[in-house]
């Protein structure tokens, strides 16, 4: 693959380091499929790389500078992290991936209340906007075949682009979203989705290959995952026993987005994987899904 690389807004609070990564070879008649890797600069290149190559091209936007292949301890598991560039780049993510207040303003972190949260809208019509327009401009893309994929926080991000932009992503792919988050208020938010995509000029296209329609939601979990109430506390170790397993949270978010009427939704289950390497596998499986 090659790269094309950028910094949008340079100079500014708003300054976002973006790279693209693009399949070799000629493209599809309507453009490669592209999608966007939340979090990627912490994973990408994949090792080893998805079976088959990579045949969609792929969207980074990056956090504080961070480049990967870098695991992080992850805000949304409440894992304190040293200061520093990580620290910095982990708050961005909790403002970028978090939905806004009832008021539509910022409002505390629940685990870290030292950083902010609530600045998805921004974060997704800078996305909608500016991003896919400098992508666009740098290879073919099939504006019908825009996947966007997010774990943990960037999981809850993508669910909440559902709900902000329902149809905008022909597939929504989310590992391990935080669904505690303020109580889960994103399952609120996901009760609100309308039971018709828009239409009219302006509408977002469905690729041809999709139901009639309808989109697609793919939720995925480690089995071995556990979601713990409390931050951790150095001086009483965590034990597996006193989680909660993440699997039957996301088969009820499953049930409950079944009567959306153009929405597929399906769970699948990464064997014998927990929270922090279901970003990794999330990953890997997200390019299959999105080059499908």
């Amino acid at each position: 693959m090659s790269l094309r690389e950028t910094t949008l807004a340079v100079g500014t609070p708003d300054a976002r380091r973006l790279r693209l990564h693009v399949p070799d070879g000629a493209p599809p008649r309507d453009g490669w499929p592209l999608l966007v890797l939340l979090d990627g600069d912490w994973v990408w290149p994949l090792d080893p790389p998805p079976e088959g190559g990579a045949s969609s091209a792929v969207l980074i936007p990056g956090h504080g500078g961070m480049r990967g292949p870098v695991l992080p301890r992850f805000a949304g598991q409440g894992v304190s992290a040293p200061s520093g560039p990580r620290t910095q780049a982990l708050a961005r993510r909790a403002l970028d991936f978090t939905p806004p207040a009832p008021d539509g303003g910022h409002w505390p972190d629940p685990r870290r209340p030292e950083w902010q949260c609530g600045g998805a809208d921004a974060f997704l019509d800078a996305l909608l906007g500016p991003m896919l327009a400098w992508a666009s401009a740098q290879a073919p893309l099939d504006p019908a075949r825009l996947n966007l994929y997010g774990h943990s926080y960037g999981g809850l991000c993508a669910l909440y682009a559902l709900v902000r932009h329902p149809g905008r992503f022909a597939r929504t792919i989310c590992a391990s979203p935080s669904l505690w988050w303020r109580d889960g208020r994103i399952g609120t938010l996901l009760d609100g989705l309308p039971r018709a995509l828009p239409s009219g000029p302006g509408a977002p296209a469905l690729h041809a290959s999709a139901p009639a329609s309808r989109v697609r939601l793919t939720l995925m979990a480690g089995t071995d995952e556990r979601w713990y109430p409390e931050p951790p506390n150095p001086a009483n170790p965590r034990r597996p026993a006193d989680g909660i397993p993440t699997l039957p949270r996301l088969e009820a978010l499953r049930r409950r987005l079944s009567d959306i009427p153009w929405l597929d939704c399906e769970l699948e289950c990464l064997d014998g994987i927990q929270h922090g390497d279901a970003l990794r596998a999330g990953a890997r499986r997200a390019v299959a899904l999105a080059a499908a």
